[in-house]
């Protein structure tokens, strides 16, 4: 053949090969290639040793994670040809590592979307340019492999891929966060073997991968090798199932040989041994069976399988639950007729069982309440790519703020996730990655796409079915109701009985005489109207106000248990009233838990021009579509911090707590809320506090108290006298008696403080020294010893104080109503703040309708009146001023009809930088505010100033402290003291309110010479039911709602 011809032939070949893979990307029944079935997650191992140690670097595998070989195309047309061929030269290719997302190695654009596809609706078409990157790697099989299947696994491509060995199509698959393995035994070579992947930004696959988090892409979880024997153990199932009483559990396994089986495999035998968590073996004989059994097992025309095809009774397991996560090591062995060991597979067990039962949640036939947040992968470095190590640290933090419970919003996590939550208990709602948000219900009522439907939660189902934290399935997410789902769910239900299916989206039982049609006037999405799809086991909703929670509760047609799988949106600074969700929750036996949106800001950290470190949100990289900062909202930082709300999660959530039963006794109520464990884990550690300083204080054992019982405590507390001017607080600790895996022993897990005694506040500033007084038109000054005081009469400010000659002030101490707005504040629907912004400017566009100064020997009383800009309203400030140089405050304002709300009421100045650090007696030491100040104690606390201040992702309102005494801000020498005639707000930023609410980033926040403080009656709390709607506001009684208000504080500089 001429070598024109040969060339239009190979010409005519690739476009070919083209346009097969580009069929692929584009038809819903086809998501896969030569991809094998899946399978639970196991390694294999050639002895029982070994297995039994479990390091899987022991077992037949070979890491493929590290550097590969990278090409990146904008579009599928600019691929180079022949790139999967032997003969391609890579070394001119780029290097990428493996696992990563090619955006965070500068390839492409990161797309931050919530709802809204990032390319135009028209399934299964992705009508935009399709970034393609390629992926190559080398490697050499080991020799003793030679002899075995040789297994390619990839945990995660997004978001579809063809697979190419040694330059011959291998495969393909599509499908972003679950494994696909292939055997490419029959393609290896001896020596050096090459992988090409070519893998595909967009494909159908991605209409059903419509979730609110970062579109990224590539090979974002590991790849290995797994060698195995030719004949070998294709899958194992495993599950326990509890007698009556809860005492003796069997296990059942249904182990899977690979076929074909050659006709001598009928002769081999199969093997488990049951080991505890202290190596000592279980059985005094394995379970045995032969491979024979297995392979021709029968199937019978009418019922099905019996699961166990190997089962037996255990006598008396320790129960695996989230309080008590007890495993077991399971090893499943394959051995020839000879009985040599042909593999070996660990599986670890945990004894338990899930039921609903009369509306309740049951595990080991314990009612559970499941504390939940909604986790998606994300790391501030490496997006979707989320390190082993990041894991854990999720894992550990869940543990330590009282998490008992995970939703993996919205696919499937790496598997090395779900061992983790095997390991240090929690419980999982493992979630399929099927979400179509931006088109509805559409492709769940479309038959063309049911097999990618009933793909994608099969495949979660098999990978991850041996999990004992895995207590319910979930159909995706927000795709509205089909048969699609229905059919999904059918599966499930047949193939695992042993957890109880969740699905949001299927909302409406059409069939009911009590249904009302979506659209019309009378329907309330949220409610059960009246009920839900049979093929649901819970019903569930997003975003109920705590009202509508129990309003579900108490609804005559809903039967089953309630899950609220979001709640409580996390966004900037938000979470308020959390502790009135629980406070209904714990009140109803059929609410059987919650899910906070979310658990991690989705930040990712970059760096700005000078070196100032941020993180990037929607639409900092051009990204079209974007959704701004709506990825930040979690109750951690985007670096695994934990945010200020963490802490009234914890205090919400804690397992032991207590009420007063007489504390003139001392004597209290304690509380056991676990489901499963005494409080002999415990210590109880108590102490009694004088205005925040310990003054007694003890340890002893909490008596013998069961799972959702109570006890009467006395406290050996030791007579005292208390002085009148004193506060005093009884405060009790709840310590671990013992180290854990995640925490040591002495570990505060809980906390609860009583008030025993109020003290007698002195309401009246003293007359002291004498006065010099100046009036000059606007300007009226006050002097004394050592001080020297400026008031503007028409601002209502003081504009100058001088201590010891030296200017304290940086700018006016000033009334101010106004707060810079919250993430819930600027949400769309909420039209509450939106009127609130009359107040913004009220203070300094006042006018003077009155003063009146007169003075007493070593006191000057100063009454002004001030008319305010909005409807009618007036404040009167009443300065209290002593020879001494001490100031009392009084604010009074009286708003008019039917205006709305107060943002904040308080007083604003600027003081000196050499004020660095604060001391102050109130709740602490996080911020606190109206709505979430459950888990601040009351206490005396002293810190830098910089740490008042918390760095929200988009800078707002933030550092509040709350309930304070007295506030001491010291310098070299001066301390500024404000004090009370009521509990107070406080805050201090190094920057400008004008900066902070300019500012989108906060490498935008400059700091300023000086520090800005609020010292304020109180302001609005931060609400949080959602972020986007009228939900979003505070409730009403965190409002500054009333037609009046009174505040004052004294506050002076001393040495």
């Amino acid at each position: 053949m001429n070598k024109p011809a040969l060339s239009s032939l190979l010409l005519c070949f690739f476009a070919i090969s083209l346009m097969a893979q580009s069929h692929f990307m584009e038809a819903p029944r086809m998501i896969s290639k030569n991809k094998l079935e899946p399978r639970s997650t196991f390694y294999s191992y050639p002895s029982l040793n070994k297995a039994l140690e479990g390091n899987r670097l022991e077992s037949n595998l070979k890491m493929l994670n590290g550097e590969w070989f990278f090409q990146f195309s904008e579009t599928d047309k600019q691929v180079p040809n022949n790139f999967h061929s032997t003969s391609e030269d890579l070394t001119n290719w780029d290097k990428i590592p493996v696992p990563s997302c090619w955006e965070m190695h500068d390839y492409g654009t990161p797309i931050y979307t919530n709802t809204v596809y990032p390319f135009p609706v028209n399934p299964p078409f992705i009508e935009r340019d399709n970034p393609v990157g390629i992926y190559a790697k080398e490697f050499e099989i080991p020799e003793n492999w030679d002899d075995k299947d040789v297994i390619l696994h990839f945990g995660g491509v997004s978001s579809a891929f063809h697979l190419w060995v040694n330059g011959e199509e291998a495969g393909y698959s599509q499908g972003s966060r679950l494994p696909a393995e292939f055997n490419i035994t029959e393609y290896l070579k001896n020596g050096s073997n090459r992988i090409t992947l070519k893998v595909y930004r967009w494909s159908d696959g991605s209409y059903l991968e419509d979730q609110d988090h970062w579109r990224m892409s590539g090979i974002h979880r590991e790849v290995f090798l797994m060698a195995r024997p030719k004949v070998h153990l294709r899958d194992i199932a495993v599950r326990t199932r509890f007698d009556e009483n809860y005492h003796n559990a069997g296990l059942q396994i249904r182990p899977e040989i690979s076929r074909p089986a050659p006709a001598e495999a009928k002769d081999w035998s199969i093997e488990a041994m049951l080991v505890d968590a202290e190596g000592r073996t279980v059985l005094e004989e394995p379970m045995t069976i032969s491979a024979g059994r297995v392979i021709n097992e029968y199937h019978p025309q009418r019922d099905k399988a019996y699961f166990g095809i190997m089962e037996r009774m255990i006598e008396a397991p320790r129960k695996w639950s989230a309080e008590d996560p007890y495993l077991y090591k399971l090893v499943v062995s394959l051995k020839d007729k000879e009985g040599n060991l042909v593999e070996a597979l660990p599986v670890k067990v945990g004894f338990r069982e899930i039921e609903i039962k009369d509306g309740e949640l049951l595990v080991n036939g314990r009612s559970v309440k499941l504390k939940g947040v909604n986790r998606h992968d994300h790391s501030e470095t490496g997006g979707k790519t989320v390190t082993r190590e990041e894991m854990r640290r999720d894992v550990e933090l869940m543990k330590l703020f009282n998490i008992n419970s995970v939703r993996t919003s919205h696919y499937p996590n790496d598997p090395f996730f779900y061992d983790l939550c095997d390991e240090y208990g929690i419980y999982v709602m493992d979630e399929a990655n099927i979400e179509t948000h931006g088109v509805g219900s559409w492709l769940s009522n479309k038959t063309e796409w049911s097999y990618a439907f009933l793909d994608r939660v099969v495949r979660m189902v098999e990978r991850d079915k041996n999990h004992p934290s895995i207590i319910s399935w979930s159909l995706g997410n927000e795709s509205g109701s089909g048969p699609n789902h229905a059919a999904a769910a059918g599966w499930i239900r047949e193939y695992d009985p042993t957890r109880f299916i969740h699905y949001e989206g299927a909302q409406g039982n059409h069939e009911h005489p009590a249904f009302v049609k979506p659209g019309s006037g009378k329907h309330v999405p949220y409610m059960a109207n009246p009920t839900d799809p049979d093929y649901v086991d819970v019903l569930s909703r997003m975003y109920p106000s705590p009202d509508l929670l129990e309003e579900l509760a108490n609804s005559p047609y809903v039967k089953r248990p309630i899950i609220a799988c979001e709640y409580a949106h996390a966004m900037g600074n938000s979470l308020g009233n959390l502790k009135e969700y629980w406070d209904i929750i714990r009140s109803h036996k059929n609410l059987v838990g919650a899910y906070i949106w979310d658990w991690m800001d989705q930040g990712i950290l970059e760096t700005d021009e000078d070196g100032k470190e941020y993180w990037a949100y929607g639409g900092d990289y051009g990204d079209k579509p974007n959704s701004g900062n709506f990825c930040i909202n979690g109750v951690i930082s985007a670096d695994q911090t934990p945010q200020p709300s963490m802490w009234e999660v914890k205090k919400v959530f804690q397992d032991i707590t207590a009420t007063a039963h007489d504390l003139s006794r001392y004597e209290v109520t304690i509380f056991n809320r676990h489901s499963h464990s005494d409080l002999s884990g415990y210590d109880l550690k108590w102490q009694i506090l004088e205005n925040g300083e310990t003054l007694q204080s003890g340890s002893r054992a909490i008596p013998s108290c069961l799972p959702g019982e109570s006890v009467i405590v006395k406290l050996p507390v030791k007579k005292f006298e208390q002085e009148k001017d004193k506060e005093y607080v009884l405060e009790l600790n709840y310590l671990l008696n013992r180290n854990t895996k995640y925490a040591d022993k002495g570990y505060e897990t809980g906390w609860n403080q009583f008030i025993i005694a109020n003290p007698e506040v002195e309401n009246q500033l003293k007359a002291e020294g004498s006065l010099n007084i100046n009036e000059q038109s606007d300007i009226y000054t006050v002097s004394g010893k050592r001080f020297s005081i400026s008031l503007n009469k028409e601002e209502g400010s003081i504009t100058s104080w001088k201590y010891r000659g030296e200017e304290m002030l940086k700018a006016p101490l000033k009334p101010n109503f106004w707060r810079v707005p919250t993430d819930n504040d600027m949400a769309g629907g909420n039209h509450l703040f939106k009127s609130m912004k009359l107040w913004k400017e009220a203070a300094q566009n006042m006018k003077l309708s009155s003063w009146n100064a007169s003075q007493k020997e070593g006191l000057l009383t100063i009454e002004a009146g001030y008319e305010l800009p909005v409807e009618n309203s007036k404040l009167d400030i009443t300065w209290h001023i002593n020879g001494e140089g001490k100031v009392k405050v009084a604010l009074h304002i009286q708003k008019g009809e039917d205006t709305p709300p107060l943002p904040r009421l308080g007083m604003q100045t600027t003081i000196l930088s050499d004020f660095d650090q604060v001391e102050f007696y109130g709740k602490g030491p996080h911020e606190s505010y109206w709505d979430r100040k459950e888990g601040a104690r009351l206490g005396l606390f002293e810190m830098p100033i910089n740490q008042l201040p918390y760095l929200y992702v988009l800078p707002q309102e933030n550092g509040n402290r709350s309930d304070v005494r007295w506030l001491s801000l010291q310098a070299a020498g001066t301390d500024l003291k404000v004090k009370g005639n009521r509990v107070f707000d406080f805050s201090a930023w190094p920057w400008s309110m004008e900066n902070l609410e300019a500012a989108t980033h906060i490498n935008e926040l400059k700091k300023q010479n000086g520090y800005t403080l609020n010292i304020d009656y109180r302001q609005v709390g931060l609400g949080g039911d959602d972020s986007w709607s009228a939900q979003a506001a505070a409730h009403p009684e965190y409002r500054l709602s009333d037609n009046e208000y009174s505040f004052s504080f004294e506050l002076f500089f001393e040495k």
